[in-house]
């Protein structure tokens, strides 16, 4: 049963990655990809920490990290849609003198 779970977690790991590889045109779709490898990422570490090391604090600092990096990440659109006008990463590529 613990070999089921930890195949699908590894199919949804390997979809997540696939989900961000080919959206990035959009910087909101890269920013929800970029949740759900987190997402995945703290199912593994918590199976993890359940088997081996019985210690919760690393999971709580590992949220910690996951949520400022989603604050981050969505000042950073909310200040280019207002800015640019659009979440396009193309539009960022282009130099302006």
């Amino acid at each position: 049963m613990m070999n089921l779970f930890i195949l699908v977690l590894m199919f949804m790991l390997f979809s997540g990655v696939l989900f961000y590889i080919f959206n990035f045109n959009h910087l909101l779709m890269m920013l929800l990809g970029l949740e759900y490898l987190l997402l995945i990422l703290s199912l593994l570490f918590l199976l993890n920490l359940m088997m081996f090391i019985k210690q919760y604090v690393l999971l709580l600092v590992f949220f910690i990290f996951c949520i400022s990096e989603s604050v981050l990440g969505l000042t950073i659109l909310i200040l280019m849609v207002r800015m640019y006008g659009n979440d396009y990463l193309k539009s960022l590529m282009i130099l302006q003198c």
